[in-house]
């Protein structure tokens, strides 16, 4: 559920009593008054007007990006151009980590190496993108797709086809055609929509179905639409994509591939409830869009570099679609979500000219941050083949507009679905996880980002069962919220509880406007050390966030954690303490931790605890109160 603009609260208690915008959508829509839509209202509608409104008054210190279509290709230059060092003499592209051709990454290079091609011709190249296009038409076809990811090639194999076709000589696309037409999704793929259970990869597999059925090389109608028909109700009211855990990564994953089908002139059955569903998608992506152009974190696959690419396909596609509609302010915020991905993305390159493919700067070969299926060459790749999409969708004539992340005024409250709060006043930006898988994420404030200070100071927790790859497990969970002693003297932090241990929280919007954000959580359950319900009060304006956590039950003294990244691999975090404030510098911007609770203790917990973004240290704000209360401010230095 969604809030925002100059709701009351009886408004707002009323609405927030009419649903919530995890539930699934209902078996079938219909369209009413000529929109595609169903008969349940878009949950996130107040947020969209919400956003109109501050639109047409500006965002504060608005500038335009000056990036445009060239900016897809230097970053995809830089991949391509490394990673064709890496191809072998059949023209499969080879790890430099694994020593060994990884997943997709071969079609994935033959697409961006085409698209490069196409914008600039370099015989070269072409030579390098020719030979992995053939190498991957005949794997894909034999079966021998490498690790046993053919549900990934066809898509990338098609796009690729499209633009390296006129690049080489008939006989060259006719051969590797043959090989595209041999497939048969019953035997090829491994995710098939006779399973039991389903998830991305039959998504990515039957957009490949379907760009190679309309090209003349297969006739899978019949596999497309039985795909669809599974697929259909893992989509939520808000559009979102339900992969297994609810991953905000692949709910956008999913959602891309579904958009490429419709992109590519898909009509069928399932076709009009598509459209209603990937708009609010869309929607819902702008809005939980972070103003540094991040996707949110939460679950498998965050901070991948290739989180911000699938973004930038999704706006710019549908900054087309608004544009063609005369909607110019929904067309400017794409536009500018899509260069505000850009630029994320951008941020990331080594001197290399590839990525990091997660978002911090150790050095690859430790996989810090990494999914035990991240590898190197496969994440570079897939990026550099969605910007390569992207740059094929963009219109370079549509102008940037504010987006919804930098203008803010809207709280979207994913229950139980996804299990996030995202807050937005002015561009200083919250995410909280409710109720966390601790495999990725602890429970508590997540992410603060504000345009003045790098997001990767405070964009993400530490959990103690992380399951991606770190040197050493943490040896606590941290993120920014409270823990309470109990009477024998332990510590217990919410940070600790899992969305197992808790019951669906209590959630209220008590203000949202672009100046000014609040709101309220209640977190009960199975609570340990005395806890019987932690408050949560947020309140959001430009620049500033105040947070409260009241503890109730039999505890003895309450805290509250800052945590913060101490160094990403390369760049240290500069940390002063002083009185009842910590100051963490990185980047030219500076975070402000002060404790508002009068007579509160605050200290620096000194530790060097592993995340995603690299190593996290935190400080605590102690009060022998059943509340405490502080203030971060956000600033360049």
């Amino acid at each position: 559920m969604v809030m925002g603009g100059g709701w009351n609260r009886r408004e707002m208690l009323a609405t927030l009593g009419s649903g919530v915008a995890g539930t699934l959508l209902p078996p079938r829509w219909a369209a009413l008054d000529g929109v595609q839509g169903d008969s349940t209202a878009f949950p996130l509608e107040a947020a969209v007007s919400a956003y109109r409104r501050a639109a047409a008054a500006g965002a504060r210190g608005f500038t335009s990006t000056g990036l445009g279509r060239d900016a897809y290709l230097r970053i995809i230059g830089g991949i391509v151009r490394f990673f064709a060092t890496a191809q072998d003499e059949r023209g499969a592209i080879v790890d430099p980590y694994e020593g060994k051709e990884r997943q997709y990454s071969t079609p994935a290079f033959a697409l961006a190496g085409a698209t490069l091609c196409a914008a600039k011709p370099d015989p070269g190249l072409l030579a390098s993108v020719i030979k992995a296009m053939q190498a991957s038409c005949a794997d894909l076809a034999d079966g021998k797709a490498a690790d046993g990811h053919a549900d990934f090639f066809t898509v990338l194999l098609m796009h690729a086809d499209r633009t390296l076709a006129p690049l080489t000589g008939e006989a060259a696309a006719a051969a590797w055609r043959r090989d595209l037409a041999r497939i048969i999704p019953e035997k090829i793929y491994r995710r098939q929509p006779t399973e039991k259970t389903i998830n991305n990869w039959n998504l990515v597999a039957l957009a490949g179905e379907w760009m190679r059925t309309r090209a003349g090389l297969g006739a899978s109608d019949g596999w497309i639409e039985a795909s669809l028909r599974r697929q259909m109700p893992l989509f939520t009211e808000c559009g979102m994509y339900r992969d297994p855990n609810d991953p905000m990564a692949y709910d956008h994953f999913a959602r891309l591939w579904a958009l490429d089908v419709m992109d590519e002139g898909y009509r069928g059955g399932h076709a009009a409830e598509l459209e209603t569903i990937l708009e609010r998608g869309a929607w819902a992506s702008l809005l939980m869009q972070s103003p540094w152009g991040e996707l949110p974190c939460g679950g498998r696959s965050a901070h991948h570099q290739w989180n911000e690419a699938e973004q930038a396909v999704t706006f710019e596609s549908f900054a087309r679609r608004f544009a063609a509609r005369g909607d110019r302010v929904a067309a400017g915020a794409c536009k500018r979500a899509a260069r505000l991905s850009i630029r994320s993305i951008g941020r990331w390159v080594r001197p290399s000219g590839e990525l990091w493919i997660v978002k911090n700067r150790m050095d690859p070969r430790l996989r810090h941050g990494y999914e035990s299926y991240s590898f190197h060459s496969q994440y570079n790749l897939l990026t550099a083949a969605m910007l390569a999409i992207a740059w094929a969708r963009a219109d370079d004539t549509i102008a940037e507009g504010p987006c919804p992340a930098e203008t803010g005024g809207f709280v979207v409250a994913l229950q139980p679905a996804f299990h996030k709060v995202i807050a937005n006043a002015g561009g200083t930006y919250v995410e909280i996880d409710t109720g966390a898988d601790a495999h990725y994420n602890p429970t508590g404030l997540l992410r603060i980002h504000h345009r003045d200070v790098p997001p990767e100071t405070l964009s993400d927790g530490v959990s103690a069962a992380a399951g991606y790859t770190v040197p050493s497990k943490p040896d606590r969970s941290m993120a920014l919220g409270p823990a309470w002693r109990d009477r024998a003297g332990t510590w217990h932090a919410l940070a600790e509880h899992a969305g197992a241990d808790l019951d669906p929280p209590g959630f209220t919007v008590l203000g949202a406007t672009a100046a000014h954000v609040e709101f309220e959580i209640v977190y009960r359950g199975r609570l340990r050390g005395g806890a019987t319900a932690v408050v949560e009060h947020v309140t959001i304006t430009p620049g500033r966030v105040d947070i409260s956590h009241r503890v109730e039950g039999d505890v003895a003294a309450v805290r509250q954690v800052w945590p913060f990244l101490s160094t990403d691999g390369a760049d240290p975090s500069t940390v002063s303490l002083r009185n009842a404030t910590a100051r963490v510098t990185r980047g030219g911007g500076t975070l402000h931790f002060t404790a508002v609770t009068p007579g509160a203790a605050v200290s620096r917990l000194g530790v060097s605890l592993p995340g995603r973004n690299g190593l996290m240290d935190g400080c605590a704000a102690e009060t022998a109160e059943r509340t405490m209360t502080s203030r971060v401010t956000l600033r360049r230095s």
